[in-house]
């Protein structure tokens, strides 16, 4: 009984595997070309993909192509050797049914890839709620602020850097500025322009205001009038070095308490305290002395910023810090904002990564049940 040798015809099956790239990757430029991504302007197209970067894992394509030509060869040499063909001389597995196998196994990995690179159209609508505040800072800056007892710092500068670093945190919360001594100014409506904030916060210097004092209640007045009317969670951080004043009447913080404001006090300073300087950039200049020709001392008085946070019902933190602990006061303020939530409504891109994705999943199970479906054919 005489067998035919056949071997596949490699021109025939390199020729068939060039073609049908050149139409798949055709077909896929006309997608992509009709939905835009490959417009005048792609970066404003409505197609486009998140994470394109995932296109370079193409290249592995490459050593399955090469995998599937060496097994065509071994299937060849088997051939010459070992007569592995029917009668007829007609190959146990025809060139179709290699480059079908070839190329669903190819077609996953190139889909998983697409839905990999997270191909973006369209957009929706999608409902969520976001932890937001007002928050108006009451920043004390009375002479006594320049008092130099922490690491020979003024205590303003250490109140300057717990507010930068405070508002470099923030992302959709808003923010106002009250400067405070005798009276109280707002220099800064709220706002979410937080490097607007920043500029007024270092600019801000004790000689701001003439008429001297530590008027806690005009600051916190002030800052009632600055919130809007709309339904979020308000709060006020008073940053104060605690000198002896009064702390104002009860009236005021039943107020705060009725509105639902929350108060969050800081006292900046030792309660050793030190001397005030005429001029804080000049040190060596002398310090402000008294009616009497004595050398005034200020010192921190940490019973005064209590007062103000137990009447308004708020919390009270002390710091003689020359940095200080910004985590402590991001807990605070983050509590506060689980007073109320915005429940808002985003418009975001929609991704159609499952396309691709069910795709490569449809191929990956075709290659797996070829060989069954083929079987059971013959």
């Amino acid at each position: 009984m005489n067998k035919t040798t056949t071997t596949y015809n490699l021109r025939s099956l390199l020729i068939s595997i060039f073609l049908i790239e050149v139409v798949f990757w055709s077909i896929f430029y006309l997608v992509v070309s009709v939905l835009g991504f490959l417009g005048a302007d792609a970066s404003k197209s409505a197609f486009h993909f998140l994470t394109p970067e995932a296109f370079y894992l193409l290249i592995f394509t490459v050593p399955l192509a090469y995998l599937f030509w060496r097994s065509v060869l071994r299937l060849n040499q088997l051939n010459s050797h070992y007569s592995l063909f029917s009668q007829k001389g007609v190959p146990k597995f025809k060139m179709a049914y290699l480059l079908t196998r070839y190329f669903l196994l190819r077609s996953a990995f190139v889909f998983l890839i697409i839905a990999l690179a997270q191909p973006i159209y369209g957009k929706k609508k999608v409902k969520g709620t976001v932890k937001s505040m007002e928050l108006v800072i009451c920043l004390d800056i009375s002479n006594s602020m320049n008092t130099m007892d922490i690491d020979n710092t003024p205590r303003l500068e250490i109140a300057k850097r717990a507010l930068n670093a405070l508002v470099n945190t923030f992302a959709g919360e808003k923010v106002g500025l009250c400067v405070f001594a005798g009276n109280a100014y707002a220099p800064l409506q709220l706002t979410t322009d937080y490097n607007a904030a920043k500029i007024f916060i270092n600019d801000v210097n004790t000689g701001y205001l003439s008429n001297q004092g530590t008027n806690v209640p005009a600051a916190l007045q002030t800052a009632m009038e600055m919130f809007s009317k709309e339904e979020i969670a308000k709060a006020v951080f008073v940053i104060t070095d605690g000198e002896n004043h009064e702390a104002g009447s009860d009236d005021l913080y039943e107020q705060l308490r009725s509105k639902g404001i929350q108060v969050l006090v800081l006292g900046v300073g030792t309660e050793k305290g030190g001397s005030i300087p005429i001029d804080p950039n000049f040190p060596d200049q002398g310090s402000v002395m008294s009616a009497g020709g004595k050398q005034v001392i200020s010192t921190m008085n940490p019973q005064f910023v209590k007062e103000i946070a137990t009447k308004s019902g708020g919390v009270a933190m002390i710091t003689s810090e020359p940095y200080p602990d910004i985590e402590a006061l991001l807990t605070q303020i983050n509590q506060m904002k689980r007073v109320k939530l915005r429940n808002l409504e985003f418009d975001i891109e929609e991704s159609r990564y499952r396309f691709p994705l069910l795709l490569a999943l449809i191929c990956w199970l075709l290659w797996m049940s070829l060989p069954y479906i083929a079987k059971h054919k013959k």
